[in-house]
């Protein structure tokens, strides 16, 4: 997900005490990613030859000068101190993205610094090891807190009442699960961070002086929030702003209801995986292929950042829809690339690495059907008429097992800006499959792709490639057309 044009919270992040976790089982979030669970994690090994070991080749300084361009996207528009009224609305749940930048940044290089010491860097295969035990501690830590949650507000109901007194479930072992984290995260990054780096090099989409630029620089860990706003009377995404991490479900119904109720506008709290700050934030609590996926995606944002496609990413939805399409497909083919070199195997669960429309047809076509109809009635005016619609597909989902908070303009307005989601009624996302199959690799396909300036020229670029070189390769699968 890239950086979002919203004017970010300047004032410091509350602090969270939860962990940022996948509230919506069946639905897809940013990046395309999917809840994980335990068995999905291959053991990685150390397959490729000591020659072909991926080495980091950029130098402190370029980060430097790289953070402090990318911060400014950060910096206030308005000036001042100026509180919008829905950041007022969420004031007490407002994330600062320069707070994060600022603590973030200088532990990242630092860290790199130490590395620089004779003796203290590990092998590739340790590595890779790694990695591997940080995301099953990731998982370990996740599952031992929602089991503490859980005894706790089984212990408060129990003595509800009663008068009982009873102390909190002890969060020893999770304490412990914890520190080792804090002590994996920062070799485990690099690891990742070195074998996207090896493979960006070969694909030869290096944008300066014969260096990967930007850095491949990942930071693991809890993701904000999102707050979408949506005018009532349409699906579009008109702000946004950045909230704490793991905001309960209770507390975001409460920022939406106020939003509608103070401003009349749609809003919806959502779920992110990743996001193109520097270094760029991924969630380590998916499996690793996915992890791998939304660190390539979130690079593919930087790099595109210097060039007219990423530059253009808000001149319009349109552009917005392109750049996320275009990251999620090749970032999940690098991703995929770099997996099986780190020993992954990808034929394991493959299904659930497909597209929406593969992986669950019926849903698809049942939420775009859903958004094609809620967009006929704003389109004549019947804003009650197109929320009453949404709420009751909603109830609908939930009696055929798909749980979804909520069902709005401020939804759709967000998810449908990724082709591929079932949220999305763009043709995009198979249009950028057909680029993608007259291309040789996926380094050519970014290279092109990069010097598109609006939709008019990404159709202009279709049509030449498809007429150039169209004669011997297939169409692309269509998905399901909804209705």
């Amino acid at each position: 997900m890239r950086q979002l044009a919203a004017r970010p919270a300047v004032v410091p992040a509350k602090a969270g005490t939860q962990r940022n976790r996948v509230s919506e089982k069946s639905d897809y979030i940013p990046a395309q990613v999917q809840p994980s669970d335990v068995t999905q994690y291959p053991r990685m090994t150390d397959t490729e030859p000591q020659t072909l070991q991926p080495r980091r080749r950029f130098r402190w300084w370029q980060g430097i000068i790289l953070a402090l361009l990318l911060l400014t996207l950060f910096i206030p528009r308005t000036g001042g101190l100026r509180i919008t009224p829905v950041e007022l609305i969420a004031f007490e749940h407002l994330f600062s993205l320069v707070e994060w930048e600022v603590v973030n940044f200088p532990q990242k290089w630092l860290h790199s610094l130490t590395n620089l010491v004779p003796g203290s860097k590990p092998s590739r295969e340790e590595r890779l090891a790694l990695v591997d035990e940080y995301l099953q501690t990731v998982r370990a830590a996740n599952k031992e807190e929602r089991r503490i949650e859980g005894a706790n507000q089984l212990r408060s109901f129990r003595a509800g009442g009663s008068g009982a007194k009873t102390g909190p479930v002890s969060d020893e072992l999770f304490r412990e699960l914890e520190a080792r984290e804090r002590k994996l995260r920062p070799e485990v990054e690099e690891a990742v961070e070195a074998e996207i780096h090896a493979v960006i090099a070969e694909l030869d989409v290096d944008s300066r002086l014969g260096i990967v630029w930007p850095p491949v620089d990942i930071r693991f860990g809890d993701l904000p929030t999102l707050l979408v706003i949506s005018p009532r009377n349409e699906i579009s995404m008109t702000g946004a702003v950045f909230l704490d991490p793991g905001i309960e479900p209770f507390d975001r119904d409460e920022i939406e209801r106020r939003v509608v109720n103070e401003l009349d506008y749609a809003a919806y709290v959502d779920d992110i995986a990743g996001l193109a700050t520097f270094p760029n934030m991924v969630s380590d609590s998916y499996t690793t292929r996915t992890v791998i996926r939304t660190a390539a995606h979130e690079w593919l944002h930087s790099f595109w950042f210097f060039h007219p496609f990423g530059r253009n990413y808000f001149a319009s939805t349109e552009m917005t829809t392109l750049n996320e399409t275009a990251a999620t497909l090749a970032g999940n083919e690098i991703g995929d690339i770099v997996f099986e070199r780190m020993g992954g195997d990808l034929s394991v669960n493959a299904r659930r690495y497909e597209t929406a429309s593969q992986i669950d047809p019926r849903f698809t076509k049942f939420m775009r059907e859903t958004r094609i109809e809620a967009e006929r009635l704003l389109a004549e005016g019947k804003i009650e008429e197109a929320e009453e619609y949404m709420r009751r597909r909603q109830w609908d989902l939930r009696l055929r097992g798909y749980y979804i908070r909520k069902l709005n303009q401020a939804y759709f307005a967000f998810r449908g800006r990724y082709a591929d989601s079932p949220a999305s009624i763009s043709p995009v996302g198979e249009q950028m499959r057909e680029l993608r199959s007259y291309m040789s690799d996926i380094g050519e396909f970014i290279r092109v792709i990069s010097k598109v300036n609006n939709p008019t020229e990404f159709q202009a670029l279709l049509d030449r490639i498809r007429t150039e070189r169209g004669g011997d390769v297939p169409p692309p699968t269509s998905p399901p057309a909804p209705g």
